[in-house]
């Protein structure tokens, strides 16, 4: 039954992201969260559009219907070609499109079967129950290739792994050195022992580290960090072709085989990269750290360095590690160890004021060097404790900097754009608890409302139910709010932080980029260090609120591209396993699809679909209202989350992106 409608809220624009059930979500570019449009109401929109939607309130939030769509999005789609009768009908790969897709009667294009092929759209839909004109442009391969299925992903989520040719001229004339003239209105830096420390295969350094003792004892003293990070703004000037394709794309999309980079490699691997033994302008957040790990005297300056040297993740590991010995020369090793001590400093302030730690796995698919279509293994991508404390050394870095960038913004109320993280929501949490109560875990919702008592919950959950540990972060993620961008400071409340802003990867993200030029203008505006002229202007509020709201949707594309690829690498590496079995945890419930599990090694994960349970053992699953566990009828058998199992892989498809596994045997009750 439809929701009576509460209060009207009039037009207001949105991206809108259809559902293949013929449903639709809206979200809305003012930042109010998303309308829910029922499938009568979406009109002649198609997934992507950018509409105008008339919503009202009603008791589950807002509800809506497209008014008329504004600009669209989407210009290509992909699928394979079918003859219906005399005419061809294209079959999309993306189930999201819901409309007829037919070749143009006079321009077809390219009519090859058998094949994934891209098509233009010509025409768009004139009604609701209307088809698409396409004309196929190009053929991608045959499906079912790593190859053909990678470039669908960027097609679908309108990703260009290539430049126009504007912005690559553009690119020929940015200089290869640092010039006198840039010199500019900059702090000489140039003295400082800075260092970068990045994955083995990074080839852009955005960001270069160095820090100071001021004082004798390294664990009395007070410390001065120094956060250099490229300037980006320096070399792309607002409203340059560059600037424009950057503000597109948004973000660097990071692939298993390869990167898609926000800017030409003429910045992005050269002159905006932080490279040893070059002199290189910058960005830097400096700030004084005291033993507690509490942070003053914070400033940001445009200033030029001369970062002397390049370490990697594992070559500090190996000087973390006690029982490794580095080859590292002795003065490198006491510099990282310093570093680390600085940040266990900074960490340390964080966790006491109720910073959230969730341990969620990150994988990572190993390529063979000659064939990159064969995938030698997919592993955890932080193996060790000593890898995992390097990575946070510079994590630790990277958020102080972005707090102090976001503290300066809040201060003299600038126009920023704020990476923020909101309060979750209250009935998530109440159906969290719910859920973590049923797995043996109790909690007050209320007190999840806070940073410190959710850091409490997880400390807890990980000294007395290690073995469900995992699950339930899972379930906590899915409770809170999704981090976005706003320039709204909302604070960050994972980071427990009143202030957060993106500063210090301007050769990844966009938003960076645009912290960078109001910091500028503010600097320039207080006679400060700013760069030589012309210092960009200082945006008015308005802008930055559309910026922000690009921003926030791009990073969702960008990362749904990276997932799909993952599950794309994952498919094709479990192809050669079927029949194989494995110990699996289980990390999720659908009342419709089944059983998600995950498979240690190899570390990929796939669905038990229900169907197959239940014909095993002739009786009907029901899932109980925390969504934790299932129920067999006749058997009594319950499937828990967090449950180890043993799992048979039946089936994989590249196509679908999914794995699909048997289930064998229950090895926890």
């Amino acid at each position: 039954m439809r929701e009576s409608k509460t209060k009207a809220q009039g037009p207001v624009v949105a991206r809108l992201q259809v559902n293949p059930g013929g449903y639709a979500f809206a979200a809305r570019h003012d930042g109010e969260g998303t309308v829910f449009i029922p499938p009568k109401a979406v009109g002649i929109a198609i997934d992507g559009d950018e509409v105008e939607v008339d919503c009202w309130e009603v008791e589950r939030g807002f509800e809506g219907s497209v008014l008329s769509v504004l600009e669209r999005r989407r210009a290509r789609i992909t699928g394979m070609l079918r003859q219906a009768g005399r005419s061809w009908v294209l079959e999309p790969d993306d189930p999201r499109i819901l409309h007829p897709v037919v070749l143009h009667a006079k321009r077809p294009g390219i009519v090859e079967t058998d094949k994934v092929v891209v098509a233009r759209i010509l025409e768009y839909p004139a009604h609701a129950r209307a088809q698409m004109v396409v004309r196929v442009e190009r053929v991608l391969g045959p499906p079912d290739t790593i190859a053909t299925e990678q470039q669908r992903i960027l097609i679908e989520n309108d990703i260009n792994p290539e430049f126009p040719d504007e912005v690559l001229a553009e690119a020929k004339d940015v200089p290869t050195e640092v010039r006198e003239r840039d010199l500019e209105g900059r702090v000489d830096l140039r003295g400082l022992p800075f260092m970068t420390i990045d994955p083995d295969d990074a080839r852009d350094f955005d960001d270069a580290v160095c820090v100071e003792l001021l004082g004798d004892d390294p664990v009395t003293a007070d410390a001065r960090i120094h956060i250099a990070v490229a300037d980006v703004s320096h070399y792309v000037r607002a409203g340059s072709e560059i600037d424009k394709e950057a503000a597109i794309r948004g973000f660097s999309t990071y692939l298993p085989n390869r990167a898609i980079p926000m800017l030409p490699e003429a910045l992005s691997t050269h002159m905006c990269s932080l490279v040893p033994e070059e002199d290189r302008l910058a960005m830097v957040a400096t700030m004084r750290v005291n033993p507690a790990g509490d942070v003053s005297q914070e400033q940001v300056r445009a200033a030029v360095i001369h970062s002397q040297r390049r370490l990697t993740y594992g070559r500090v590991a190996e000087v973390l590690d006690d029982e490794r010995r580095s080859k590292l020369p002795g003065e490198i090793q006491e510099r990282a160890r310093l570093l680390r001590r600085v940040a266990d400093r900074l960490r340390a302030n964080r966790l006491r004021r109720g910073a959230i730690e969730l341990n969620l796995p990150e994988n990572k698919i190993i390529l063979d060097e000659d064939d990159p279509e064969r995938i030698r293994d997919i592993v955890p991508s932080r193996a060790s404790k000593a890898l995992v404390r390097a990575y946070n050394l510079i994590e630790e870095y990277m958020l102080a900097a972005n707090e102090a960038v976001a503290r300066v913004a809040a201060r003299h109320k600038l126009p920023l754009v704020y990476r923020v993280h909101d309060r979750p929501d209250e009935n998530k949490l109440s159906q969290f608890a719910l859920a973590a109560e049923s797995l043996g875990v109790r909690v007050d919702p209320d007190r999840l409302r806070k940073p410190r008592g959710m850091q409490k919950f997880l400390n807890k959950v990980e000294t007395k139910q290690q073995e469900r540990a995992g699950a339930l972060n899972m379930l906590m993620l899915r409770a809170m709010a999704q981090a976005e961008y706003r320039t709204e400071n909302l604070g960050h409340f994972a980071l427990a932080s009143k202030g957060y802003a993106h500063f210090t990867s301007p050769i990844r993200r966009y938003p960076d980029v645009l912290v960078h030029r109001v910091l500028k203008a503010h600097l320039k505006r207080a006679g400060a260090e700013a760069g030589p002229d012309p210092v960009p202007a200082m945006p008015r509020m308005r802008d930055s609120k559309g910026h922000a709201a690009r921003c926030s949707e791009r990073e969702r594309v960008s990362m749904q591209a990276e997932r799909e690829s993952r599950r794309l690498y994952a498919a094709a590496y479990m192809r050669e396993r079927l029949g194989d079995r494995f110990e699996a945890v289980i990390t999720g419930f659908s009342s419709s699809a089944g059983v998600f599990v995950a498979i240690k090694h190899p570390a990929v994960d796939g669905l038990v679909r229900l169907a197959s349970i239940e014909k095993d053992r002739r009786e009907r699953y029901t899932l109980d209202e925390t969504g934790v566990r299932m129920h067999g009828d006749r058997s009594g058998r319950v499937l828990m989350l967090g449950d180890r199992v043993i799992v048979e892989a039946i089936e994989s498809s590249m196509q679908r992106r999914k794995i699909e596994f048997a289930l064998i045997q229950q090895l926890t009750t």
